[in-house]
């Protein structure tokens, strides 16, 4: 199974703590990209605050994952329209800047994944994600035969260790895309304080010492616990836009600060089509997307 991620940080010039960049990813924009055609699971995992207090820290402040029909066509045709808002969004959201070295900002990876420890998950559960690049002189096919072979044997023996999974970088996606690192692990355990004690444990310094002699030093971390945007349940919101009035509607617009909005008298006619086509991408009080061909892309006006 070939699964995506992407990892990045937080836009410092949106005025968003950390915390408030997190739930908006997974209040907003994750709502918006959950309306791909050809998306069929879509996770998110958000670094913990106490994370941030101990070794390791986590480099990002979340992840998404993605499971794609043809995973290696993430703008599948068709779908333009589906992925037309969420690019300004994705700007306004997280570190986008034009600077040197951009590694701190985001990662890229197509991982094909393999299971070491089948262990069950739970809401709660904390996942310990390492984005790693091999040392230079390794070529991929060592790379990934010592990771799964020699170097997985010492991790699944970490103490608290309840999921274990490798995703190697899927070698036809290095063609393709561009991708930033060449895989990552999955380290699940009950809670933080379990992750914690794996880090301290003895295990952990042999995982470690090994890990030296295949890793490139620098490596991408979130460290969170899981929150699910899309499974096989999901379906179109309406957000509530179907049960309205027209005047309800405008009403909710002006209350929310979407005042322009509010004052075209056709715009709470365009929202309900808008719904009832299941095209209604997002609307929260921080923004309101329609999918169809009245294109509305609109923010509160505060």
């Amino acid at each position: 199974m070939i699964k995506r991620i992407t990892a990045a940080n937080e836009n410092l010039t949106a005025g968003r703590t950390r915390e408030q960049a997190q739930a908006y990813w997974a209040d907003s924009h994750g709502k918006l990209v959950s309306n791909r055609r050809n998306l069929e699971q879509y996770y998110h995992y958000f670094s913990l605050p106490e994370a941030y207090e101990h070794e390791p820290k986590p480099t990002f402040i979340g992840i998404s994952m993605f499971w794609h029909e043809d995973p290696l066509v993430v703008n599948a045709p068709g779908s333009n329209n589906d992925w037309r808002p969420v690019l300004p969004d994705d700007a306004q959201l997280f570190d986008r800047t034009d600077r040197w070295p951009r590694d701190d900002q985001h990662a890229v990876i197509f991982g094909e994944e393999h299971v070491l420890i089948d262990g069950e998950t739970r809401p709660g559960m904390v996942n310990a994600i390492f984005m790693v690049n091999r040392k230079p002189g390794l070529d991929h096919r060592d790379f990934f035969d010592h990771w799964l072979n020699v170097h997985g044997p010492l991790t699944s023996k970490l103490p608290g260790l309840r999921r274990y999974a490798q995703c190697h970088g899927a070698l036809e996606a290095f063609q393709m895309a561009n991708m930033t690192h060449d895989g990552w692990s999955e380290l699940w355990f009950d809670d933080y304080a379990s992750f914690q004690r794996a880090v301290a444990s003895p295990e952990w310094q042999a995982m470690q010492e090994d890990a030296r002699t295949l890793f490139q030093p620098q490596m991408g971390i979130v460290i969170g616990t899981e929150y699910v945007q899309k499974d096989h349940t999901w379906k179109p919101r309406d957000y509530g836009a179907l049960s309205m009035s027209e005047d309800e509607i405008r009403a909710r617009l002006q209350n929310e600060g979407y005042r322009t909005l509010a004052a075209d008298p056709s715009a709470p006619a365009k929202i309900k089509a808008a719904a009832a086509a299941e095209m209604l991408g997002v609307w929260t009080p921080e923004h309101l997307v329609t999918l169809d061909e009245s294109r509305i892309d609109a923010r509160p006006e505060r």
